[in-house]
Parts: structure tokens; C-alpha cells; sequence
């Protein structure tokens, strides 16, 4: 029996016998920090793949109506933060 097998069947028995985890015992993430950007109602937690960035840097994007708040960094979710990543891809890098 070699290294991969091993690891199947102790994650098998782990997991209830079938190998497939299930979701029921999950219960729904509750985040603390809010996306920034109006009309986004996801979380920008850390652990939900969420991102800090300079207020100017996302007025280029979205303008200053677009944005809640104007804070030094706001919080970005991370469907909003993919959003501004594909809005600058083409552009030249700030320090370059």
C-alpha cells in the first residue's frame, strides 16, 4: 500500500466512510467588515478572500459616487477587488 492509498483511506474513514465532505455542517459565513464599493452587499473578511486598498486607487474604477465611505484603505470583497484588478489589467504599473 503505498503513500496515496493511505491517505484515501484515512480520509474515508475521516470523513464518514463515503470521501466526500459534506456541507450541511457548515454553518453560512457571517462576516465583520463590509465591501466598500455602493451596492455590494458581500463581505470583505480576510478569511472570505477580501482585500484593503487606497482610496484613490479605487476611485479610478468606480469614481467617488461609487464608493460608501472615504477612508484612508477601504475594504474590498473579492468579486469587487477581481472587478478592479480586470479595469487596470491593461494599464502600465504605478511604479514603473
Amino acid at each position: 500500500m503505498g503513500f496515496k492509498s493511505r491517505a484515501r483511506k484515512r480520509r474515508a474513514s475521516s470523513q464518514g466512510g463515503d470521501g466526500v465532505p459534506s456541507n450541511e455542517d457548515k454553518p453560512e459565513f457571517v462576516g465583520d467588515v463590509p465591501c466598500d464599493i455602493k451596492g455590494c452587499e458581500r463581505w470583505a473578511d480576510k478569511k472570505a478572500g477580501g482585500r484593503k486598498m487606497a482610496y484613490d486607487r479605487a476611485v479610478d474604477v468606480w469614481g467617488t459616487s461609487g464608493i460608501s465611505k472615504k477612508v484612508r484603505k477601504i475594504s474590498l470583497c473579492k468579486p469587487c477587488y477581481r472587478t478592479w484588478k480586470k479595469e487596470k489589467k491593461g494599464e502600465p504599473k504605478e511604479w514603473e
